[in-house]
Protein backbone atom coordinates (compact mmCIF):
# COMPACT_ATOMS: atom_id res chain seq x y z
CA UNK A 1 0.00 0.00 0.00
CA UNK A 2 1.06 3.47 -0.71
CA UNK A 3 1.83 5.25 2.46
CA UNK A 4 1.98 8.73 0.66
CA UNK A 5 -0.60 11.20 -0.47
CA UNK A 6 -1.18 10.95 -4.56
CA UNK A 7 -3.19 10.77 -7.04
CA UNK A 8 -5.80 13.88 -8.19
CA UNK A 9 -9.32 13.37 -7.82
CA UNK A 10 -12.64 15.37 -9.30
CA UNK A 11 -14.93 15.91 -6.16
CA UNK A 12 -17.78 18.20 -5.12
CA UNK A 13 -18.95 20.24 -1.97
CA UNK A 14 -22.35 20.39 -1.14
CA UNK A 15 -24.35 23.09 -0.64
CA UNK A 16 -23.36 22.87 3.35
CA UNK A 17 -19.35 22.98 2.44
CA UNK A 18 -19.06 19.12 2.99
CA UNK A 19 -16.41 17.26 0.90
CA UNK A 20 -16.18 13.47 0.49
CA UNK A 21 -12.30 12.85 0.77
CA UNK A 22 -11.33 10.15 -1.82
CA UNK A 23 -11.37 6.44 -0.10
CA UNK A 24 -7.22 6.08 -0.67
CA UNK A 25 -6.90 9.24 0.99
CA UNK A 26 -8.83 8.57 3.88
CA UNK A 27 -7.42 5.46 4.47
CA UNK A 28 -3.81 7.50 4.81
CA UNK A 29 -5.35 9.70 7.93
CA UNK A 30 -5.51 7.42 11.34
CA UNK A 31 -8.96 6.65 12.59
CA UNK A 32 -10.08 8.73 15.17
CA UNK A 33 -7.98 11.45 14.30
CA UNK A 34 -8.35 14.89 13.25
CA UNK A 35 -7.65 16.02 9.81
CA UNK A 36 -5.88 19.60 9.89
CA UNK A 37 -6.65 21.91 7.34
CA UNK A 38 -4.94 25.39 6.39
CA UNK A 39 -4.42 27.80 4.25
CA UNK A 40 -1.71 27.53 0.93
CA UNK A 41 0.38 29.87 -0.29
CA UNK A 42 -1.21 28.49 -3.33
CA UNK A 43 -5.12 29.78 -2.95
CA UNK A 44 -5.79 25.93 -1.76
CA UNK A 45 -6.51 24.13 1.25
CA UNK A 46 -3.77 21.96 2.34
CA UNK A 47 -4.79 18.99 4.42
CA UNK A 48 -2.60 17.17 6.84
CA UNK A 49 -2.61 14.31 9.45
CA UNK A 50 -1.69 15.67 12.66
CA UNK A 51 1.50 13.36 12.64
CA UNK A 52 2.16 15.25 9.50
CA UNK A 53 0.89 18.80 11.19
CA UNK A 54 3.27 18.47 14.14
CA UNK A 55 6.15 18.00 11.83
CA UNK A 56 5.58 21.28 9.91
CA UNK A 57 4.66 22.99 13.57
CA UNK A 58 8.58 21.86 14.51
CA UNK A 59 10.01 23.32 11.72
CA UNK A 60 8.76 26.23 11.59
CA UNK A 61 9.10 26.70 15.76
CA UNK A 62 12.92 26.59 14.37
CA UNK A 63 12.55 29.64 12.66
CA UNK A 64 14.33 32.39 14.21
CA UNK A 65 11.65 34.48 15.73
CA UNK A 66 11.70 37.59 12.80
CA UNK A 67 10.98 35.17 10.04
CA UNK A 68 8.29 32.74 12.12
CA UNK A 69 5.58 35.34 13.50
CA UNK A 70 4.45 36.52 10.01
CA UNK A 71 4.43 32.32 8.33
CA UNK A 72 2.56 31.57 12.11
CA UNK A 73 0.26 34.00 11.93
CA UNK A 74 -0.50 33.16 8.20
CA UNK A 75 -1.11 29.43 9.20
CA UNK A 76 -2.46 28.90 12.11
CA UNK A 77 -4.92 31.60 11.49
CA UNK A 78 -6.58 29.89 9.17
CA UNK A 79 -5.83 26.00 10.66
CA UNK A 80 -9.07 23.96 11.53
CA UNK A 81 -9.32 20.63 12.74
CA UNK A 82 -12.31 18.26 11.45
CA UNK A 83 -13.14 14.92 11.68
CA UNK A 84 -14.87 13.08 8.72
CA UNK A 85 -18.59 11.86 9.48
CA UNK A 86 -19.45 8.45 9.60
CA UNK A 87 -19.53 8.63 5.51
CA UNK A 88 -16.03 10.17 5.34
CA UNK A 89 -17.17 13.90 4.49
CA UNK A 90 -15.07 16.48 5.79
CA UNK A 91 -16.76 20.22 6.64
CA UNK A 92 -14.94 23.13 4.24
CA UNK A 93 -14.61 26.34 6.96
CA UNK A 94 -16.58 28.82 5.70
CA UNK A 95 -13.33 31.12 5.48
CA UNK A 96 -11.11 28.73 3.93
CA UNK A 97 -13.59 27.87 1.18
CA UNK A 98 -13.92 31.59 0.46
CA UNK A 99 -9.98 32.05 0.66
CA UNK A 100 -9.35 29.26 -1.91
CA UNK A 101 -12.69 30.19 -4.01
CA UNK A 102 -14.42 26.82 -3.92
CA UNK A 103 -17.46 26.93 -5.06
CA UNK A 104 -18.86 23.45 -5.80
CA UNK A 105 -16.60 21.85 -8.32
CA UNK A 106 -13.34 20.70 -6.75
CA UNK A 107 -10.24 18.79 -7.00
CA UNK A 108 -8.27 16.91 -4.61
CA UNK A 109 -4.48 16.00 -5.49
CA UNK A 110 -2.12 14.32 -3.21
CA UNK A 111 1.04 15.90 -2.88
CA UNK A 112 3.11 13.61 -1.09
CA UNK A 113 3.28 14.29 2.58
CA UNK A 114 -0.57 16.41 2.02
CA UNK A 115 -3.01 16.70 0.02
CA UNK A 116 -4.83 19.68 -1.31
CA UNK A 117 -8.18 21.37 -2.10
CA UNK A 118 -8.79 23.16 -4.96
CA UNK A 119 -11.75 25.24 -6.46
CA UNK A 120 -11.49 22.98 -10.16
CA UNK A 121 -11.62 26.20 -12.17
CA UNK A 122 -8.73 27.46 -10.47
CA UNK A 123 -6.86 24.21 -10.65
CA UNK A 124 -7.26 23.82 -14.22
CA UNK A 125 -5.59 27.74 -14.71
CA UNK A 126 -3.13 26.96 -12.33
CA UNK A 127 -1.70 23.74 -14.30
CA UNK A 128 -2.95 25.38 -17.58
CA UNK A 129 0.15 27.80 -17.36
CA UNK A 130 3.43 26.06 -18.38
CA UNK A 131 4.49 24.52 -15.53
CA UNK A 132 6.60 21.66 -17.06
CA UNK A 133 9.67 24.20 -17.73
CA UNK A 134 10.06 25.50 -14.56
CA UNK A 135 9.79 21.96 -12.80
CA UNK A 136 12.18 20.67 -15.11
CA UNK A 137 14.83 23.02 -14.37
CA UNK A 138 14.31 22.64 -10.53
CA UNK A 139 14.91 19.21 -11.29
CA UNK A 140 17.97 19.74 -12.85
CA UNK A 141 19.48 22.25 -10.48
CA UNK A 142 18.84 19.44 -7.21
CA UNK A 143 20.13 16.97 -9.84
CA UNK A 144 17.06 14.56 -10.48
Amino acid sequence: MIRSFCGEYQCAADTKGRLMIPSKMRELFPQGESIILVRSLDRCINLYTEEKWRFFEEKIALLPETESRDVRRFFYASMQDVEPDSQGRILLPVQLRAFAGIQKSVVVLGCGDHAEIWDEESYRDYTGENRTASIEEILKRNGL
